[in-house]
């Protein structure tokens, strides 16, 4: 590795890593100065015990609530895209949908989903269900938008050489409309876990959300915020990984923004 590539690797990665330095030596001060109750806020020692001992119950929990994420994650992303790639063959589906996709962002995913659970029951069904609409509609919104960014003089040409509607979509549209796919991606990331867990609160006996649930109830605070910062972690391996695809894919849009 270059010194250059050295020197960007240290920009991006030194400075969240010395906030955290300075949020956990702050958060052992203010736990050993008793500001915060241990019952409510257990200092950094007894949460890394916590994480340490409760290793295997974090293990089979947090392996639950990744397959629901991720399952959920992948089935809305799709039909997500497969339903922005036909409002895109309409002109009138979109003027009739896309208000309706919009509307929905304004009503909080937790207030459907005891509906979900009570239509779907509990278990498995219900989350995959909840996660999906997540990764649903900020897919559809962005590639709705997305696939009409292309230059019309590519439109232009490929319509002088007889190309179909079809073959417009796959060498011009989607092309152009990587970044929104992504963006896309990056917002259902960094939401279907939360959402996994808000869905295992009501509907599950087991995941992160129903340890934090029980955790609480038996006042095992250590174990209540090592299943956050589980979840935190698990949160942000799948954005890391929806970034690194992104460069992969699309090096262009990384050399653009300077990234």
């Amino acid at each position: 590795m270059t010194c250059a590539k050295t020197s960007q690797w240290a920009a991006i990665v030194l400075p969240p890593v010395i906030l955290l330095g300075i949020i956990l030596a702050l958060w052992a001060w203010v736990s050993a100065q008793g500001m915060i109750p241990n019952y409510l806020l257990p200092p950094p020692a007894k949460l890394w015990d916590a994480i340490v001992n409760g290793r295997s119950v974090l293990w089979r929990h947090g392996l639950a609530t990744t397959q629901e994420a991720l399952i959920g994650y992948v089935i809305g992303s799709l039909l997500g895209l497969l339903a922005a790639i036909v409002l895109s063959f309409s002109r009138r589906l979109r003027a009739c949908f896309f208000p309706l996709a919009l509307a929905t962002q304004a009503i909080p995913i937790i207030a459907v989903t005891p509906l979900i659970v009570l239509v779907m029951g509990r278990g498995m069904p219900a989350i995959l269900t909840l996660v999906s609409i997540t990764a649903f509609f900020p897919m559809l919104i962005n590639m709705t938008r997305g696939l009409r960014v292309a230059d019309r003089g590519y439109h232009e040409l490929l319509h002088s050489l007889a190309a179909t509607r079809l073959q417009r979509l796959l060498m011009i549209e989607l092309p152009a409309a990587f970044p929104y796919l992504f963006a896309a991606l990056r917002v259902a990331a960094t939401a279907c876990f939360i959402n996994a867990i808000v869905g295992e609160w009501i509907g599950s006996n087991i995941g992160l959300g129903y340890l934090v649930v029980i955790s609480g109830q038996y006042f095992r605070m250590p174990m209540l915020w090592a299943a956050i910062v589980v979840t935190a972690a698990l949160t942000l391996i799948l954005a890391g990984i929806v970034a690194m695809v992104e460069r992969a894919v699309t090096p262009w849009a990384a050399t653009e923004h300077g990234t």
